[in-house]
C-alpha cells in the first residue's frame, strides 16, 4: 500500500498497521482507550425539543438567525448544520432572505426590439418632441426601454 494510506490512518487513529513509528494496536488502546476517533450521539426527541425550545426563545430574525444556531450547536455540543436541519425539519428555523439578483438592467423582462422602439416613440410623441426614425431604428432593445423610461420619467 501506499504512504498515503498510512498517513490517512496515522491521522485519523493515530495508528496504521505495520507503518513506521507507530504503536502496535494493543498500546495504542492502552494509551488512549480505542481507537475510534469519536463517537457521535444520535438526536434523541429530548435532545430536538430542547434545541427547538432554545432557538424559538432567542426570536430569531432572519439577520440574526445564524448566530443562534451556532450559539446553541456550541451548546449542545452538535454541528451547526446538525441543528440547523433539526429545526427546518421541525418548521422554526428563520432563513435569511437572499439579495434580489440584478437584471443588469432597469427593465423588467423581455421586450422585442420592434415594441422597445415603438414604446420609445410613441414616449417622445407624448413629450412633444420630433421622432428621427432612423436613430430609433438603430438603438437595441435595452437602449430603447432605457431611454423610455428616462423619457416618462421627464413626464411625469
Amino acid at each position: 500500500m501506499s504512504d498515503r494510506f498510512y498517513m490517512q490512518m496515522v491521522e485519523t487513529t493515530g495508528w496504521a498497521p505495520g507503518y513506521k513509528n507507530t504503536s502496535t494496536i494493543e498500546e495504542y488502546k492502552s494509551r488512549f482507550g480505542s481507537t475510534k476517533r469519536r463517537k457521535t450521539m444520535s438526536w434523541t426527541d429530548e435532545k430536538k425539543q430542547e434545541v427547538i425550545d432554545m432557538y424559538v426563545g432567542e426570536e430569531p430574525t432572519p439577520e440574526n438567525s445564524m448566530e443562534i444556531v451556532a450559539d446553541i450547536a456550541e451548546q449542545v455540543e452538535e454541528s451547526p448544520n446538525g441543528v440547523r436541519m433539526i429545526l427546518t425539519k421541525a418548521g422554526v428555523y428563520v432563513r435569511k432572505t437572499p439579495a434580489a439578483k440584478s437584471s443588469g438592467g432597469s427593465g423588467g423582462g423581455r421586450v422585442s426590439v420592434a415594441d422597445a422602439q415603438s414604446s420609445l416613440t410613441d414616449a417622445l410623441n407624448d413629450a412633444g418632441q420630433e421622432v428621427d426614425s432612423a436613430i430609433v431604428s438603430k438603438l437595441t432593445g435595452k437602449a430603447a426601454v432605457y431611454f423610455t423610461t428616462i423619457v416618462n420619467n421627464l413626464n411625469n
